[in-house]
């Protein structure tokens, strides 16, 4: 019969095999930071990670949609459905998925986070 010592420190090794298995997927699951031509018609629908600077910040419909003009090289509009206290120049990590509006490509940004 095994002895209660043995059986803890084989459930505490157990137990942070699986910590440290859970934290290796996390890492492996992040989307790579891409560039901003990305956020294109040929991309309609994929998930992406940008990073780049604001030019321009408008809120609409009573703050509810926050209207973003993001730059790399290239300029990019990303939408946000919530208000955000954002201003010109600050730079941003963004996540979320193409979509077409209008004819034009743009990010529906699900996550954002300033650098």
């Amino acid at each position: 019969m095994l002895s209660e010592r043995v059986v803890i420190i084989g459930g505490l090794s157990i137990s942070l095999l699986g910590i440290l298995g859970l934290y290796c997927v996390l890492s492996l699951s992040q989307l790579p930071v891409a560039e901003l031509t990305v956020v294109d018609k040929g991309h309609e629908g994929d998930a992406v990670r940008v990073v780049g600077e604001i030019e321009g910040v408008r809120h609409v419909k009573n703050d509810t949609i926050t209207l973003l003009t993001i730059s790399q090289q290239v300029s990019r509009k990303a939408v946000v459905f919530d208000f955000v206290n954002l201003s010109q120049g600050m730079r941003l990590e963004l996540e979320g998925e193409v979509a077409m509006y209008e004819g034009e490509p743009e990010l529906i940004v699900e996550n954002l986070v300033t650098r």
